[in-house]
C-alpha cells in the first residue's frame, strides 16, 4: 500500500527529475477543448505543460492535506485558528474579509460550528474559501430598508 511519504518523496523528484513518461489519458471532450483555448491564450507553453501543471498542483494539493491531517490527528493541539487563517490570507488585501472584520470573525466562526473537523480534514485550503466566499456574500447583501 503507497503511502504519504513515498507520495512526498515521489513529488521531490518531480522537482528535480528530468524524466518524462509517455502516457494516454482519456478526457472529456469540452475539457480538451477548454486546455487547447487555455494554452492558445497563453495559460502554458503547451497543452502537455498545461496538463502536468494542472495535475501535479492537484497532487500537491493532495498531499498537503494528507500531510495535515497525519499531523493534526497526531497533535490535536495545534489545530490552527480558522479566523486567524483566513485573516493572514487576506492580509495587505481589499478582499472584503480584510475589511471587515467582525463579518470575518461570525463567518470563521460559522463554518467552525458546522464543520467541527475543517482541519483535521485537511482541508484547510476548502474552508478558507468557504469562509471568503460567506464574507463577500454577507458584505454584499443589501441592507432591507426600514419600514416605518
Amino acid at each position: 500500500m503507497a503511502t504519504l511519504f513515498e507520495l512526498l518523496a515521489t513529488l521531490d523528484e518531480l522537482d528535480s527529475s528530468g524524466d518524462v513518461k509517455a502516457t494516454s489519458v482519456r478526457m472529456p471532450e469540452a475539457l480538451h477543448q477548454a486546455v487547447a483555448i487555455a494554452t492558445e491564450l497563453g495559460m502554458a507553453e503547451s497543452f502537455t505543460a498545461a496538463t502536468n501543471d494542472a495535475l501535479a498542483s492537484r497532487v500537491r494539493a493532495f498531499a498537503r492535506q494528507r500531510a495535515l491531517a497525519a499531523h493534526l490527528a497526531r497533535f490535536p493541539q495545534d489545530q490552527p485558528d480558522l479566523e486567524a487563517v483566513v485573516r493572514r490570507r487576506v492580509s495587505g488585501t481589499d478582499h472584503p474579509a480584510a475589511l471587515h472584520e467582525q463579518v470575518t470573525v461570525a463567518a470563521a466562526q460559522r463554518y467552525e460550528q458546522r464543520h467541527p473537523d475543517w482541519a483535521v480534514s485537511g482541508d484547510v485550503d476548502h474552508a478558507v474559501e468557504q469562509v471568503l466566499e460567506l464574507v463577500e456574500m454577507l458584505v454584499e447583501m443589501p441592507v432591507p430598508a426600514a419600514t416605518a
